[in-house]
Formats: C-alpha cells, sequence, structure tokens
C-alpha cells in the first residue's frame, strides 16, 4: 500500500458533468477515497498545497499511433492517400521493436505533459508499445494494427491474439488490448469478419477507422454499395465495444447504425484538419447519445499530441463550420476531452471524472498565469485560453507521473537522444 495523497485548498472539475468544486481531495490505494470542503489529512498523508491550482480528470487520448513521433515533420501538407502510400507505409515498414519502442516513449512523454493519463494506441510492434506503456505508469487501451486482404495477412490477426493473452488486463486492468483492423478500405470484408470472430472468441472490442475521407467513402460505396459504417455493422464488428476513428463522412443512416450499436467514435480535429479530410459532424453525433472522444492521431499528422488543444479545435471547427455559436459549448469539449472519451473505450465505471471510487487520474493547472485572470469559467478559460505547458503535475493512480518538465520514471535523456539517432537513421 502506498502512503495517502491529499489535495490541501483544491478547486477541481467534479463528476461527469466537471461541476466546479472547492476543498480537498483525498487519495488512498490509487483512487478516490473522498472529496470536499471539511476533510483533514489522515496520518502519514502526503499533502500537496493546491490552492493555485485547477484540477481536472486526466484527458483521454482515444485515437493515437505514438511510436509515428519518430516521423514528426515528415510528409507533411499532403491527402491522406499520398501521405500513406508515399511517405509513411514505406519508410514503416523498416521500423523495427526497438524503433517503436523508443518513438512510443517519447509521445508518452509529450502526453502526460499535455494532461493525458489515458490512450488508445494502435500500430505494428505492438509487445513495444505495450512495454513502453508499462514503464510509464499511464492507462491504455492497445491493439495490433492490421491491414488484411490476403492469407498473408493473417500473421497480424495472430499477433493480436498474442497481444491480447499477454498484455490484456495487465497490472489490474491498466493496460486493456482490443482488435485493430485498420479501416473499412484496408481490409476485405471477410478478413472483417475474422477480426469479429477474435474479439467475440476473447470477449473484448475493436478500433478501426471508418470513414476518415471522401474517397474512401466513394470507393466502398462503388465497390459493395454500402458505406463504410454499413459494412462495418454488416461484418459484425460492432456486436462488440468498438471505437470508430475519425468518423467524417457520415449519413444520417450511418449516425443512426452507430447510435443503435452504442458505438463510440474518436474525433481527431487536428489531424483532418491538416490532412484536410473533412470535419466530424460531432454535433449531430452528440445529439444521438454517441460518446465521442478526442484523439491527437501520429505526431506525423497533428503533429502536436495535446488532447486540450485538439478540444479546443473541436469546439471551434463546430462553431464555424455549422455558423452557430452554441455548438459544442466548452463544458461540451471538457467531456470529450474526459469522461466521453471513457465512454468511447468502455472504462467511464474506472475513469473520466472526479468522483469517489474512481482512479486518481487527476492533472494539476497552473491557474495564476496572466490568461486565467479573470477565472470567471473555468472550462471556457481551458478551452479558449489555456495552454497544455499549463499543466503542472499529472497523476495516474494516485501516482505521479508528470511534474514540471520531468517524468519521475523515465530516464528522458536516454529516450530524446535515442529517438535522435533512430529518426535519422529511419530517413536515410
Amino acid at each position: 500500500m502506498t502512503k495517502p495523497l491529499f489535495f490541501k485548498d483544491a478547486t477541481y472539475l467534479a463528476g461527469d458533468n466537471l461541476t466546479l468544486e472547492g476543498g480537498s481531495i483525498l487519495v488512498e490505494d490509487g483512487k478516490i477515497s473522498a472529496l470536499g470542503a471539511q476533510l483533514a489529512p489522515p496520518a502519514g498523508a502526503e499533502v500537496v498545497n493546491a490552492e493555485d491550482y485547477l484540477i481536472t480528470p486526466g484527458f483521454v487520448n482515444t485515437h493515437s499511433h505514438a511510436a509515428m513521433s519518430l516521423l514528426r515533420g515528415y510528409g507533411g501538407d499532403q491527402n491522406l492517400k499520398t501521405w500513406l502510400n508515399d511517405y509513411i507505409w514505406p519508410v514503416e515498414a523498416r521500423l523495427t521493436d526497438e524503433d517503436v519502442y523508443w518513438g512510443t516513449l517519447l509521445s508518452l512523454m509529450e502526453m502526460m505533459a499535455a494532461g493525458v493519463t489515458t490512450l488508445a494506441d494502435m500500430y505494428d510492434h505492438m509487445d513495444a508499445v505495450a512495454q513502453a506503456v508499462a514503464e510509464s505508469g499511464l492507462r491504455a487501451n492497445l491493439s495490433r494494427g492490421m491491414i488484411g486482404f490476403t492469407d498473408d495477412d493473417r500473421h497480424s490477426l495472430k499477433e493480436n491474439d498474442d497481444l491480447f493473452d499477454r498484455w490484456h488486463d495487465y497490472d489490474k486492468g491498466r493496460i486493456k488490448v482490443w482488435y485493430g483492423p485498420h479501416a473499412t478500405n484496408t481490409c476485405s470484408p471477410d478478413y472483417l469478419r475474422e477480426v469479429a470472430d477474435h474479439a467475440r472468441e476473447r470477449q473484448t472490442g475493436i478500433h478501426i477507422h471508418v470513414s476518415e475521407t471522401e474517397e474512401e467513402f466513394d470507393s466502398l460505396q462503388e465497390a459493395y454499395q454500402m458505406t463504410p459504417v454499413a459494412l462495418a455493422e454488416s461484418c459484425g464488428l460492432f456486436d462488440r465495444p468498438c471505437l470508430i476513428a475519425h468518423g467524417v463522412w457520415l449519413t444520417e443512416a450511418d449516425m443512426d447504425i452507430l447510435a443503435d450499436h452504442h458505438v463510440g467514435v474518436a474525433h481527431n480535429p487536428a489531424s483532418n484538419m491538416k490532412l484536410a479530410s473533412g470535419v466530424c459532424p460531432v454535433a449531430d453525433l452528440r445529439r444521438r447519445g454517441i460518446p465521442v472522444g478526442l484523439g491527437t492521431d501520429g505526431a506525423s499528422s497533428n503533429n502536436r499530441q495535446s488532447v486540450l488543444r485538439d478540444a479546443q479545435l473541436a469546439a471551434l471547427l463546430q462553431k464555424v463550420t455549422r455558423l452557430d455559436p452554441t455548438l459544442v459549448s466548452a463544458q461540451d469539449a471538457l467531456k470529450m476531452a474526459t469522461i466521453e472519451g471513457a465512454r468511447a473505450l468502455h472504462w467511464a465505471d474506472d475513469i473520466g471524472s472526479i468522483a469517489v471510487g474512481k482512479a486518481a487520474d487527476l492533472v494539476c493547472f497552473d491557474a495564476t498565469a496572466p490568461w486565467w485572470v479573470p477565472n470567471h469559467d473555468p472550462a471556457a478559460t481551458l478551452i479558449y485560453a489555456a495552454h497544455s505547458d499549463d499543466v503542472r503535475r499529472v497523476y495516474a493512480s494516485g501516482k505521479l507521473i508528470y511534474a514540471n518538465r520531468t517524468w519521475p520514471q523515465l530516464d528522458t535523456e536516454h529516450i530524446l537522444q535515442e529517438v535522435r539517432r533512430r529518426a535519422e537513421k529511419i530517413l536515410k
């Protein structure tokens, strides 16, 4: 047992509705055990003076390819198809387990510094990703990204099986493993059905790119006379817990299907803007009760791995593209970064809000900077004024994993040296 952790004189956003409250937060055995103004620290507790902080739940990054930090700044200013075919996939084919391990650690450093405590990551060499996550202290939903058209492609499905067997429920459930068919246009229907069968056998979920671009949407309509969402449904993907990344090109019928099957959506506004893929109909999805989380996507298509930044973009994009300033309020955007992301990953019983019984995944923002004053509406300040650099301390399950440009559990200089060396070698 670790000693209790007590946040004194705290201001925090409590519960699923992110209600502003003041008082103290008591953490015991990695979970929030008490909240309120009348609390006193128990004997032996570590006391954190929180009077200068606004404390939020840890952010949930619902879609990432963490090791792509190795390719930050490479292949920019392209559409998705050109970017993948001409730049990304040829380089990724040369990556090793060690490359992915070090690239993932770099991204986890960046995410922690921006207040992320949970991520959903899809990539190759996923044992290396899992090892990096295990060392970081973060929580993660991991899936092996799979392209599937031929029998030769079934090795990646076996790798996802093995990943599940080795890592699912690691460290009291800190790591979950789902299945990761890459996309509805990079896997055949038969392959998608096989993935759904494997997920069903192991009673786990599926993470897949769906309707990211208009080209994907049109090509599947031509090939199968179905939208990408309808194709995914027909292959049984939505019979399991499912998270679709992007969901940009959706029909009204598509959104009804997603709602009927309780499918979560990972909205990636910065990546969609940079690749000119389009704008996810977030307001329409949320109106149907569909949980919409936020994703940074990879560092080569964002290029900053800050869920706060994506929350800011998500709010502004809906307003300007629909010419309606009431869409996606600051409070809504913060929910997408926290509790809705947790719901999209089927993890909301444990994370996503500051509530008694939930994991103590907490972010302490410095609320003394000039752009925080006056602070009439903390949600509005976070979404329209704050910076990720305002993050001072981050806790995962009550353990300090980031404080003022330090990562106590990681050898950060070694990570930076390895990434610099490997990134240069990869592009030669």
